[in-house]
């Protein structure tokens, strides 16, 4: 598939990249049919370069078709049209029952002191791979996207 990538301070590029696949039971695959821009990506081309590596994918605003989905996901199912929020939360653990799910227990790099895993927003929110490519792979799919 193609991607946007990231390689160094204001140098993004649209390159080849291996398709997603589903790893764990709460993954979904997403067709993305559009994905915005907005001020946070900004970051990662001056401020936060230090913390992505070569060939990362970019993109936190994604939205598309629903193509796969693990089988521990049941809110959403293949042709479902969905957008993907930012933050990769559980929807159970402490915070997230508190509706704090950008602080999500089980997704957050502990190690850097930061809150949940971000889709295409370096290391130190998980180095998940964004949503600026045809398809991303949506880990705790079983609650995350919202289907529209």
């Amino acid at each position: 598939m193609k991607a946007v990538t990231w390689h160094g301070k204001r140098d993004v590029r649209v390159e080849q990249v291996p398709d997603p696949t589903i790893t764990e039971p709460t993954d979904a695959i997403v067709r993305v049919t559009s994905s915005g821009i907005c001020g946070s990506d900004l970051h990662l081309y001056e401020v936060l370069g230090p913390f992505m590596d070569a060939g990362d994918i970019l993109g936190h605003e994604p939205m598309g078709i629903v193509e796969e989905v693990g089988s521990g996901v049941e809110h959403i199912a293949p042709g479902d049209r969905v957008v993907v929020p930012f933050n990769i939360s559980c929807g159970h653990c402490y915070m997230c029952g508190h509706g704090l799910q950008s602080q999500c227990e089980t997704t957050q790099v502990t190690e850097e002191g930061k809150g949940a895993a971000l889709f295409g927003y370096t290391r130190l929110y998980g180095s998940v791979p964004g949503g600026q490519a045809e398809y991303v792979r949506v880990p705790q799919a079983h609650y995350g996207p919202i289907k529209v």
